[in-house]
């Protein structure tokens, strides 16, 4: 399949209105998003006190990125993705419009806010896919390692101001979480219809048999040695961490404290995720790949070591930005690489093929930890965790596909 642009793109970032209108409206959904993905398990776990139903509520709310990511991808690739985009939007003011009036009406109950937070979600993941594919489209080739770490900052602000709003919107009202989230997705829909330029290229080839071309995308990245092994680190630290996300929550509010100050705790990976996603040019101007992959995922794991142990709020904080600071360096550094070697016809399936591979345990994550938590206790199910990562971490660092990256291609860093 080949592509060819109907414009070239605008060069640059600063002073590229459709690449502004693009980043700042993503932006704006994705805080949207953020608030209310950290609101569904923080309610019911307050409500209810059961980290298992908390748990179970997270683990629906992110079931889509296991079963929506690759249909998503084909969608983003065969449809107009501006289009897609505003369906997304107009969707997700909608659903979390109907949370907003379940809660007010019938309270916080597990299993309808589990249904609603599926529905909005799908909707968060598709918009996500489409957004990363038409990226290329408004950036030129050169610049696309910076706008991708302009990106990763931007969604790492999300969660920096997401969690904690998302925990004093709840203390005020269990609703008024999901109000601000429908007011942030009508903004991101105005900014989305103010793009000028077509978010894809016109392809010469017809479609084909849907499953054919999500094969073609899978076969693509099977082909890319080391991106599996990165990819498959990715998945294992977001299966583990909804498990350290639940253990810090059970550990505030089992120290009396509130919604508010667990958001905290937990929004400061935040700050950390923004640092680190701003600082990755600098990093791969001065080391590889690899060796950033290794030294990430250990910090990482570390920061388990730290959640393990601690009671403080403040401690679980710098923990937990550590760990979001190493992810964040990572994210962009891998997201960079594989967008600049993926063909232009392919970006939306391979975006939705690396969010599923990478991003689909969060859902199991969120189960297995919940109930894991009430069973074993915070301390030896955040142990166990801490070293499945070590050994994950370990067997990157000996395989075949790490010690020979100086034979693919390179990553486009800045």
């Amino acid at each position: 399949m080949t592509a060819t642009a109907t414009r070239p793109p605008t060069p640059g970032l600063k002073g590229n209105t459709d690449f502004l209108l693009l980043w700042a409206g993503a932006g704006l959904s994705f805080l949207g998003s953020r608030v209310s993905a950290y609101a569904y398990p923080l309610i019911v776990l307050w409500a209810t006190g059961s980290a298992t139903a908390s748990g179970l509520v997270a683990a629906a709310a992110q079931l889509p990125y296991l079963v929506v990511q690759l249909p998503a991808g084909v969608l983003a690739d065969r449809v107009d993705r501006r289009k897609l985009m505003v369906i997304c939007d107009v969707g997700r003011v909608v659903v979390v419009g109907l949370v907003v009036a379940y809660v007010l009406m019938k309270g916080v109950h597990p299993v309808p806010l589990a249904v609603l937070g599926f529905v909005e979600s799908s909707f968060t993941v598709v918009y996500r896919v489409a957004e990363r594919a038409a990226l290329p489209s408004v950036v030129a080739t050169e610049f696309i390692g910076a706008a991708t770490a302009r990106n990763e900052a931007r969604e790492r602000a999300a969660g920096l101001l997401g969690q904690p709003g998302a925990g004093l919107f709840a203390a005020l009202s269990a609703w008024a979480p999901f109000l601000f989230t429908a007011i942030t997705h009508v903004l991101s829909l105005l900014m989305l219809l103010r793009i000028r330029v077509p978010l894809q290229s016109q392809r010469q080839t017809p479609h084909g048999n849907v499953w054919r071309e999500v094969a073609e995308s899978l076969r693509w990245l099977r082909g890319q040695r080391f991106a599996g092994i990165a990819i498959g680190l990715i998945a294992v630290t977001n299966l583990l961490f909804p498990i350290m996300q639940l253990a810090v929550l059970v550990v505030v509010r089992g120290n009396g404290g509130s919604e508010f100050v667990a958001a905290l705790v937990t929004g400061s990976a935040g700050v950390g995720g923004v640092i680190g996603a701003l600082s990755t040019p600098w990093w791969l101007r001065r080391t590889t790949l690899p060796r950033l992959m290794i030294t990430t995922n250990l910090l990482w794991a570390c920061a388990l070591l730290v959640v393990a142990f601690a009671t403080a709020p403040v401690v679980l904080g710098v923990a937990f930005a550590l760990s979001a600071g190493a992810a964040g360096v990572w994210a962009v550094a891998i997201s960079a690489y594989l967008f600049g070697v993926a063909p232009e016809d392919m970006r939306g399936r391979i975006a939705g093929a690396v969010t599923l591979l990478a991003y689909g345990p969060l859902a199991v994550g969120s189960a297995l930890g919940g109930a894991a938590l009430d069973l074993l206790g915070v301390r030896q199910t955040v142990i166990a965790a801490m070293g499945v990562m070590f050994l994950l971490v370990l067997f990157a660092a000996i395989s075949p596909g790490t010690r020979s990256f100086r034979q693919e291609p390179k990553s486009d860093s800045a």
